[in-house]
């Protein structure tokens, strides 16, 4: 996730399961731990910002961290969402979670919304879509989701689409699909 300053690393598996967040300054390009990470150790976990021009509770913007597998031997795949408030660097949970739980997802952003999509939830792929609202950090299902399970993707956003590509449908691909935001 990031701001116009800073750009900021979640979870990973080192080994093992990783809460750690780094920031990255993007003036001197150097990195560092601001302090305070994410509650548990989880891998393959996605993340979106709260949009580079929109703003909530005030003069504050957050990232959200979605998804995930916490684990070896743990119940694998999960739904939590996670908030890193860019003005203090603190982590909480917004209340609301992924309404689906899964790992190797991918998150794309418009001003308003935060998609979570695709991922791995035994005992497959899956194509589901998850919508953070960031106005009031309610969750919900759309109704828009990738026209074919895939795990395993990357994503990027413009000012009018998502873009999910890559991944894994059973075997690798190279297909690029657009989430239209509107």
């Amino acid at each position: 996730v990031s701001t116009s300053s800073y750009g900021y690393f979640g979870g990973g598996f080192a080994p093992p399961y990783v809460t750690t967040i780094d920031r990255l300054d993007f003036s001197s390009e150097t990195t560092s731990a601001p302090g305070n990470n994410l509650p548990a150790g989880r891998r393959a976990l996605a993340a979106v910002s709260g949009g580079a021009s929109y703003r909530i509770k005030g003069s504050r913007t957050y990232g959200y961290f979605g998804g995930g597998d916490t684990a070896p031997g743990a119940p694998g795949s999960v739904a939590t969402v996670d908030r890193i408030d860019f003005s203090n660097e603190t982590t909480s949970a917004p209340g609301n979670d992924l309404t689906q739980a899964r790992r190797s997802n991918a998150a794309v952003s418009s001003n308003s919304y935060g998609y979570f999509g695709g991922g791995f939830a035994p005992p497959g792929s899956v194509a589901t879509v998850d919508r953070i609202d960031f106005s009031n950090e309610t969750v919900s299902a759309p109704g828009k989701d990738l026209p074919v399970a895939n795990q395993a993707l990357a994503a990027v956003s413009s000012s009018s689409y998502g873009y999910f590509g890559g991944g894994f449908i059973p075997s690798s691909t190279a297909v690029v699909n657009r989430f239209d935001f509107f």
